[in-house]
């Protein structure tokens, strides 16, 4: 009797110790959880950094366009003064005639005109107009800037 008692004595006191073990990883598997989170960190903000690069040189390009756009047409003084157009504003044809007209869009990555429409500069502003209504149907401010 007094080595069964032993027996289940000793049980009792090594089955808590079992228990508290550690996992079958241990520490070194959060180790390299960690290492692996880091990496993917660091490839988000890689492929962040090579997002924003790619939008400044689209930027850049643009202008680029631009400027060799406003050197191979230079901007006549115009017989009337800014005004702000904005999309469903009626003007005159003065304001669309040919020699304001701006035939290559594409250049600029814009629409292509429908049947009847045109894309016009206006000082800094590029409009797109129905030229049988006079009614501007799109505007981007600041296209020529």
């Amino acid at each position: 009797m007094k080595t069964l008692m032993l027996a289940s004595l000793a049980a009792l006191v090594l089955v808590p110790a079992t228990a508290m073990a550690q996992p079958a990883g241990g520490p070194h598997h959060d180790r390299q959880d960690i290492r692996s989170a880091q990496r993917d960190v660091r490839d988000a903000r890689r492929d962040v950094r090579d997002a924003r690069q790619d939008v400044r040189d689209a930027r850049q390009d643009y202008r680029r366009d631009v400027r060799a756009y406003n050197r191979a047409h230079p901007w006549r003084s115009a017989p009337f003064r800014y005004k702000r157009f904005t999309a469903g504003a009626r003007i005159q044809p003065v304001y669309y005639g040919n020699q304001y007209a701006v035939r290559d869009y594409q250049r600029f990555h814009w629409s292509r005109p429908g049947a009847n429409q045109r894309w016009v500069r206006h000082y800094d502003d590029a409009l797109l107009v129905n030229t049988r209504t006079g009614r501007v149907v799109k505007v981007i401010y600041n296209a020529f800037r």
